[in-house]
């Protein structure tokens, strides 16, 4: 393991790539097909990756508080990492409860989504406002290993602010994580 931060290379108000993926059930989800909620948190996450682990409950927490929102984990290492491969993202989504309606895991096998993204690292969290724009990229909170307790909810307030229409943070502060697991 290694440890990565996010840099990624779209600026703030660029246009997200738009992406087509498949679920662990091979449901296609667009990113088109939200456009009915009023922003997407995209996080880039596998399944074995101790940082996501760390972040579960935060993504639990913010699944929870904002209906409005969607929340797209994209994992990027389904093809290259045993456990994160598409059968276990099941598992994963049940284990740490995030079953809903505005929750969705999917699958990116040839890491082109990620790549486009410019995704580093796993997790690696892009908040798109409305219009699918990037308003904020970077961690969701402060709490980088699992027996650390959680003081700045900062992917919260950032949600909240984008919301209320506020201009996005100047500082934002990158998210660090595992490597994505690229293929040869």
């Amino acid at each position: 393991m290694s440890l990565k931060k996010s840099d990624s290379e779209l600026s703030q108000g660029d246009y997200a790539p738009e992406f087509k993926l498949e679920n662990h059930d091979g449901e296609k989800v667009e990113l088109s097909d939200l456009d009915n909620y009023d922003g997407v948190l995209v996080v880039f996450m596998c399944n074995h990756c101790p940082y996501v682990k760390a972040q579960t409950e935060e993504l639990r927490e913010l699944n929870d508080e904002f209906s409005s929102i969607a929340i797209v984990g994209i994992n990027p290492n389904s093809e290259t990492h045993p456990d994160d491969s598409v059968e276990k993202m099941g598992e994963f989504i049940e284990e740490n409860d995030l079953e809903s309606p505005h929750f969705y895991y999917l699958t990116d096998p040839e890491q082109e989504i990620a790549e486009q993204y410019g995704a580093k690292c796993t997790p690696d969290p892009f908040l798109l406002d409305w219009r699918h724009r990037l308003y904020y990229q970077g961690r969701l909170n402060d709490k980088m290993g699992p027996d650390q307790e959680v003081e700045n909810r900062e992917m919260k307030k950032v949600i909240e602010d984008m919301l209320k229409r506020r201009e996005p943070p100047k500082d934002q502060k990158p998210s660090q994580g595992c490597s994505i697991k690229w293929k040869d």
